[in-house]
């Protein structure tokens, strides 16, 4: 018995003589306050540094300071077009544009090449522009700029003196695929009317008729506000001025002003 009692008291006085661990130790509340509060200060910092990168402004570069370290950088470049939009049979888009301190060649995709035409917006010669894209930059060739998207691509045209045009009256039966990009004036009767959901950019389409024959007369909110939002009824006998397009093998006319869209008188 006094053996026993000597071997639980040792035990016991040895248990207290070793540190605990393992979840059995429970650290005290400051500390743990503290790791919780590190965790969301470190969260914090994350989603903050997110929003500053998604809503920082994207930098306005010119050409001259351009480096080799930029290559892939997303930037934003502004200046004069110096050589007419050209679209390759491939489906690509070229041009120059300068900015007082050097010029430097934009180019872009089928899909970039294909909106800037359809929403008449290929920079022409003259043309002051604003244009969003990434840096191609490498040591045996001059810099280029990539465009990601038409939409990053703001055209203010070069205005130039009005020239009377002769008016080229058409009827809808000849218009064909052969007089892309002539301006033309045609009428006829308003069968029906397309108009563009909230926030869409496709443009609204008044689909002509006439003798059997039809044409999609196509036009975009600019033009729309000009027409105070108001469209003629189904019905109507309507005349439109405009360049021939052709658009995914449809041949359409684009008209630009609002002027070029009006109502005619019975006969006439």
């Amino acid at each position: 018995m006094i053996l026993l009692c000597v071997v639980l008291r040792a035990t016991d006085n040895g248990s207290k003589d070793y540190p605990a661990y393992g979840p059995q130790v429970k650290r005290p509340l400051r500390v743990r306050v503290l790791q919780y509060a590190s965790l969301v200060l470190a969260f914090a910092g994350l989603a903050l540094l997110y929003l500053f990168s998604v809503n920082r402004d994207i930098p306005l570069v010119r050409v001259s300071e351009i480096t080799p370290t930029m290559n892939f950088a997303y930037v934003r470049m502004a200046g004069e077009v110096t050589r007419n939009a050209y679209v390759f049979e491939s489906g690509g888009i070229v041009f120059d544009i300068k900015d007082g301190s050097g010029e430097i060649t934009v180019m872009g995709g089928r899909a970039q090449a294909q909106s800037l035409e359809a929403a008449e917006k290929l920079p022409r010669r003259g043309d002051r522009i604003e244009v969003t894209g990434s840096l191609s930059v490498s040591a045996d060739q001059e810099p280029k700029l990539r465009i990601q998207s038409a939409d990053q691509l703001i055209l203010n045209r070069k205005r130039v003196a009005a020239v009377p045009v002769a008016e080229n009256r058409v009827r809808l039966a000849d218009v064909t695929a052969a007089h892309k990009g002539d301006l033309v004036t045609v009428s006829g009767t308003l069968k029906s009317i397309d108009i563009p959901g909230p926030g869409s950019k496709v443009p609204y389409v008044l689909t002509l008729a006439e003798n059997g024959a039809e044409l999609a007369v196509v036009f975009w909110e600019d033009v729309f506000q000009g027409l105070e939002k108001k469209l003629p009824m189904p019905g109507k006998l309507i005349s439109a001025r405009g360049r021939i397009g052709v658009y995914k093998d449809t041949v359409q006319l684009k008209v630009r002003e609002e002027g070029d869209l009006r109502i005619m008188e019975s006969g006439k």
